[in-house]
């Protein structure tokens, strides 16, 4: 899913690791749903899909020089641990910000409740009681499960699933920088 808005610009945190782009993110959805293949020409160092003219990516600023001379060769698939990173990341921000929603939904509904039966007015008068819940779970439940779950959730779980993915990130780093071992297989797909 793409900025539709040219002007909109995507959040880049200053930490060090260069994946996702936008444009990375966009064709690892594509390729996990069946849509493209894992091929093209991709910078050999944050694997941002780029152009057969490209001498510099656009996402890291990598020199992107086919001999390899300087900067990183670019490469032709996205290697597999890096959709697998992708899809840990969404994971982990799906799971805190549709847990804060949920939270937002069950608050809307107790302290509905609550002020159903606190209130006296409401004692006597059930169908007035009746449509107050109705509508402060109505606008209750879609409120509050937007700002925990739009707000800290995504905060939380946007900072939890960076974590991780700087971890892999560096690990992979590690791994791609130094000489093949012989069996060939990452670490990263042993875990």
């Amino acid at each position: 899913m793409s900025f539709d808005d040219p002007n909109d610009v995507r959040f880049r945190p200053e930490d060090g690791c260069p994946i996702f782009s936008q444009s990375l993110e966009d064709h690892i959805v594509a390729v996990s749903r069946g849509g493209q293949p894992n091929a093209g020409r991709f910078c050999g160092n944050c694997y941002t899909p780029i152009g057969r003219e490209t001498e510099m990516c656009p996402h890291c600023r990598e020199t992107c020089d086919p001999e390899g001379r300087s900067g990183r060769a670019p490469v032709d698939a996205v290697p597999g641990e890096m959709l697998e990173v992708l899809r840990r990341q969404r994971a982990i921000e799906s799971k805190w910000v549709n847990s804060f929603a949920y939270l937002g939904i069950v608050i809307a509904a107790v302290t509905g409740i609550a002020i159903v039966l606190w209130l006296p007015f409401f004692r006597d008068r059930l169908i007035w009681a009746t449509l107050f819940y109705g509508v402060y779970l109505l606008i209750g439940s879609r409120v509050l499960p937007a700002i925990l779950g739009g707000y800290y959730g995504d905060r939380i779980g946007f900072e939890k699933a960076r974590a991780e993915t700087r971890a892999a990130w560096d690990e992979w780093v590690v791994e791609r920088d130094q000489p093949h071992a012989s069996n060939g297989q990452s670490s990263m797909t042993k875990a």
